[in-house]
Parts: C-alpha cells; structure tokens; sequence
C-alpha cells in the first residue's frame, strides 16, 4: 500500500508505509540546534567510561553517574499548569498511530513509560509523582494533540513528531516548554521554551564512520564512497553534508544519488554504484537492507563496505541480515554506548531494564536511548527546581549543564548556549547473521575515552544546506 504526502516543502511524494518510516527515521536521527545560536568550542565533546559505572552504593533513584535525580520529598503546591501537591502531568507525543507507518516512535511511549515507572518507585520528583500523558499524533494531527498537552500538562518530555512544525507555535503560544526526544523541522529547531539533549549545529557533521572505514579498506582512497541519499528535501542535507565531509577528509565522492521515497527496484541505483567503481557505500535512505543487498547480488557487485544509517539500528535489520546469508560488510555509526556492551556498562543495562521493567517486549533503538536522556535531563533539572516547580526553572536547570552524557550511555555535551557543537565520540557497530555489535578494532577506541573514538576530525564545519523549496 502507498501514501500521498506531503513534505516540509509542501510537494507530494509517495511512498510505501516502510519508506516513509525510514525517511521520517533519518530525520528523527538528526536533531538539531538553532543556527541562530552562536557556537563555540575548542574541540569535540568526550566521554569517559568510568562516568558510565555505578558506585556501589547507588540509591533508587540513581541512573548511572547521575544521583539522586529521583526520589522522595515534601513538595507542594500548584506552581504551574499540570502541577499539584502529589502529582505532576508530564506529555508525551509520539505517531504510533500513523497509518503510513504504524508504530512509529512507539518507543517514546515504551520509555516513558518505563522511566516514569522507576522514578515515582524511588519517590518521584520531590515527592510528587510522575503522570504520562501519551498524545499520538498519527503524523497529522501534531496540533491537535500539542494543544491538548497545554490544557493538562507542565511540561512535554522525551517526545518527537515526524511533522512536528504544526505544534511549535501552539506550544510557545500556552508557554508549553519542552525536553524533546528529537525535532526535526526548522520551526521546531528554532524554536523557544525548549532544551536539547543531543543537540547538533546545523553547520556541523560527524560523519567520522566514513572516516574510520576509508582508513580500515584502502580500496577506499581509489574507489571512493558512492552516496545514497534523499529526494526529500529534510534529507537532501545529510548527503550534501556527507559529500562535504567526504572531499574535506580527502576521499572521492563517487556518486551523490537522491533516491525518491519509495525505491521499488534499487538496480538502477547500484549499477550506478558499481559503473562508478565505489568501493564504499554510505546509504542514507531506507532501513531494510534486504533489497539493496539483493540487488548487489544480482548485478555481481561487492563493495568493500557499506555504512547505513542509525535507522538500521533494530530487528527489521538483524532479520535480514540472517535472511541474507552473505552480505558485505555493514555497519552502522552509533552516537551512544551500544546495546550489545550492557554487560561491561552496567549504565546500559540500568536503560534496558527500566524500559523492559513496563514494557517487557519494548524494541530497543536509538529513539530508546534520545528519549531516555531526554527524560534522565528533566528529571535532574525539576529535582532541583524544589518545591518551586516551573517551566522556567526546569529549562534553566537543563540549558546549564556543562558535560551532559545522560548519566554515561551518550558522549559529554556542553548544553549551555553559546557552547553546543555536534558530539565527536562514536562508535561503530557492525551487521552480523545474528544481529549488531560493537566492532571495537575498527572503532580505535581513544584511550580513556572507551568506547568511543573521540577524534577531532570526526566532527567538520559544513554548509548548512537549508532547503527552501
């Protein structure tokens, strides 16, 4: 089945219910902040692993390296909309509901529902207690629901909308502040009365996974990368912005392709690749390899690796992966410690069994994890409001952390204004027949720094690349 859609630029385009979840996913993986904001740094943010331990005698309400963000109090009064004496009602929106793409960002719900879980078990925010209210969207009715969460609630948090532009001014309009999972639109980029917790410049890129493979495969430097990108134009910047970086490290683009939403036969486009000579592949687009790879087979090529997005990032991926039998080597560039190391970071394991702990069968991506930090963000900042809880308070709370890294699952970022750059630190996980893992020789992880490669060139200035028709 296809749908007719409409893009932020208002054209039409359309596509099955997998394609636009995958092109939605991309975006969703890359929230920005306002270029408006001025930015500066000296060099790329970092983490360390022993901020992702525990201590030993970690409370309830401790979440890796950060403490006592929940717990027990005696706070009262109906400082704000939402706000009582023993509860505060908290939004959360999310496009489950989408025909187009049904499930979509269930995950925001699945987290909120087990982040709210374990911190009203430890006490709550300062005795009060945390109530969800969930706002599916279904795609289209962003201001629908956005208007519903300012009748009831203090605050949205760990939320994101694939067409989040129709809620910005609703929101600003009802003083509704905001601690989102992702945002995607300029509107909601630029926006006010929120914080970020992965904030990243719309004039920076970390595409370090590239660099790290054109380093491990030497057929690299001759071949080149081919590009699969976007004919949206949300997404026409990551290719432009990946072609950059490419020519910036020295590396030959060997080929830019804007693939439209719905790719029906992806042939065409890897005879391209293969006629260019790319020993490289960066695909941008989609989130079922099945098709792509099959195609390779089909037309008898085997570059010597291929990076997918983040939106690869789940079971559809793993299941193909088996399916497939042989595939190149595929991976995928992850901007927080992966799942498959909780056992050495007992952090990730705390985040898969507060999920797990209200949703046992929740799927576990990268949605999990920006909505969790989102949720870890709030909750530090309205502890420390006190008794006197407000928007305000909470956002000034939150745009003052200096080295947030949600408790040691993501890198270190400067979250106050004026210092927010993109996140130097990745890591590389690798497809394998019996799904993803940390692939730590090619990752080179920097000493001090585990698991990440914190390397200053993985992180370079672009254009911004803004589509405006």
């Amino acid at each position: 089945m296809s749908h007719s859609l409409r893009n932020r630029s208002g054209r039409v385009v359309v596509g099955s219910a997998s394609a636009f979840l995958l092109a939605v996913t991309v975006v969703s993986a890359c929230g920005r902040s306002s270029s408006k904001t001025p930015q500066t740094s000296s060099g790329p943010s970092s983490a360390t692993s022993s901020s992702a331990k525990p201590s030993a005698s970690a409370g309830p309400g401790d979440f890796g390296s950060l403490k006592a963000i929940c717990g027990s109090g005696s706070a009262k009064g109906a400082t704000a909309r939402g706000v009582t004496n023993t509860d505060i009602h908290i939004g959360v929106t999310a496009d489950p509901g989408a025909a187009a793409a049904p499930g979509l960002e269930q995950e925001f719900f699945d987290t909120a529902d087990g982040f709210s879980k374990w911190c009203n078990a430890a006490g709550g925010i300062n005795g009060r207690k945390i109530v969800v209210d969930k706002l599916d969207a279904k795609l289209f009715n962003v201001g629908q629901v956005m208007t519903q969460a300012c009748q009831k609630d203090f605050m949205v948090v760990g939320n994101g909308n694939a067409f989040d532009s129709a809620g910005v001014k609703i929101r600003e309009q009802c003083g509704l502040g905001q601690i989102p999972a992702y945002v995607t639109s300029p509107q909601a980029v630029d926006a006010t009365l929120q914080v970020q917790a992965s904030p990243i410049p719309s004039t920076e890129v970390n595409d370090g996974g590239m660099r790290l493979l054109a380093a491990a495969y030497p057929t690299t430097k001759t071949g080149g990368v081919a590009i699969g990108s976007s004919t949206l134009s949300s997404i026409i910047p990551t290719g432009l912005k990946a072609q950059e970086y490419l020519k910036d490290i020295g590396v030959k683009v060997a080929v830019l392709q804007n693939q439209p939403v719905q790719v029906d036969n992806y042939r065409p486009y890897v005879e391209q690749w293969k006629q260019s000579g790319a020993a490289g592949i960066y695909q941008i687009s989609a989130q079922d390899p099945t098709p792509i790879v099959q195609a390779m087979k089909n037309v008898g090529y085997n570059p010597a690796w291929i990076l997918y997005s983040t939106q690869f990032y789940g079971p559809q991926a793993a299941a193909a992966a088996k399916a497939l039998g042989s595939f190149p080597p595929s991976y995928v560039q992850f901007n927080a410690i992966p799942f498959d190391l909780a056992s050495k970071y007992p952090v990730v394991q705390q985040a898969i069994d507060i999920v797990h702990g209200a949703v046992p069968n929740g799927k576990l991506t990268t949605f999990t994890l920006s909505s969790l930090s989102a949720w870890l963000l709030w909750a530090k900042s309205a502890t420390a409001c006190g008794s006197t809880l407000t928007v305000s308070c909470v956002l000034d709370k939150a745009k003052s952390e200096s080295a947030w890294n949600a408790g040691g699952i993501y890198p270190t970022q400067d979250l106050r204004p004026g210092h927010i750059r993109a996140a130097g630190c990745i890591a590389m996980v690798k497809l394998t027949s019996s799904g993803f893992a940390y692939d730590e020789k090619l990752t080179q992880p920097t000493p001090g720094k585990e698991p990440f490669n914190c390397d200053a060139d993985n992180v370079k200035t672009v254009k911004s690349y803004i589509q405006t028709s």
